[in-house]
């Protein structure tokens, strides 16, 4: 069998919604209207992302960024325009730097990619970016998704909220697993937690919640469970243990259904 052409699994999760796992690590979204679908992240750029969304719709497809991370948008180069959010515009350009490039294409794509994927050629061009900021929304014909900026895990992070469906798709600000905060980028704990309560402001408008690294949706609760959780870490109740990432060390704190990694040196 070649894993080559079978990089990607496809679930359908609501009508005319398919959650794409990217080689079993990180989830990209498809999301169809009458008139055209939207296309929410790109993985990691190793199967033919394009030919898949092709075969799930015939619709003409916008792709968009929920964050700059590479995991997220390597996948970028297979089209010719992405949008994503004015803050994290940089992070996207960074990753397409030859240093950056080749760093990961020697640590991470090497070791993951399958037999018969041409290294050469992945992540080979930059698309045009096209900077959007929150409250920008994207209609497909009698279905709105609308972009909210969520700032924590990055400055640019995004969710989208399908006020019809009653879905948020969430990126890696929400998540089942730790998120992590201890990154360069991420911003102060403190902060993420205010973010997350202006969010949940609005939670009567979903259901539930569909994040990048499962394809299982999550319970609205989770939201819950975040904001108490990280009130209790920045607060000073509850500390974390030692985690070690690829991206650096910090503290975990694990919340039940939720948790973070984070700066202890940067809580507000």
């Amino acid at each position: 069998m070649n894993r080559l052409n079978n990089w990607f699994s496809v679930r359908e999760v609501g009508p005319q919604t398919w959650a794409i796992s990217d080689g079993g690590d990180d989830t990209i979204y498809l999301v169809e209207g009458q008139n055209c679908a939207l296309l929410i992240d790109t993985g990691w750029g190793i199967g033919d992302l394009p030919a898949l969304v092709a075969s799930l719709t015939n619709k003409p497809v916008t792709v968009v960024n929920s964050h700059g991370h590479p995991d997220h948008a390597y996948g970028d180069s297979q089209f010719p325009t992405v949008h994503v959010h004015s803050a994290d515009v940089w992070l996207v350009e960074g990753l397409h730097k030859p240093r950056n490039r080749q760093h990961l294409a020697e640590n991470a794509i090497a070791r993951m990619a399958p037999a018969g994927f041409d290294i050469s050629r992945w992540a080979a061009s930059v698309p045009h970016l096209v900077p959007i900021a929150s409250g920008h929304v994207f209609d497909l014909g009698g279905r709105q998704l609308e972009a909210i900026n969520l700032p924590g895990h990055t400055p640019g992070g995004l969710v989208f909220l399908d006020r019809a469906s009653r879905q948020l798709f969430t990126g890696d600000s929400i998540l089942a697993g730790p998120i992590w905060m201890h990154l360069r980028e991420s911003l102060p704990l403190g902060q993420f937690l205010a973010n997350l309560e202006m969010l949940r402001v609005q939670a009567a408008a979903w259901d539930v919640l569909l994040p990048a690294h499962s394809t299982t949706p999550l319970a609205k609760t989770i939201l819950d469970d975040l904001i108490v959780g990280i009130g209790e870490v920045v607060a000073g109740r509850l500390v974390g243990r030692v985690e070690h990432t690829i991206a650096g060390d910090g503290l975990r704190c694990d919340f039940g259904t939720c948790g973070v990694v984070y700066d202890p040196e940067r809580l507000r």
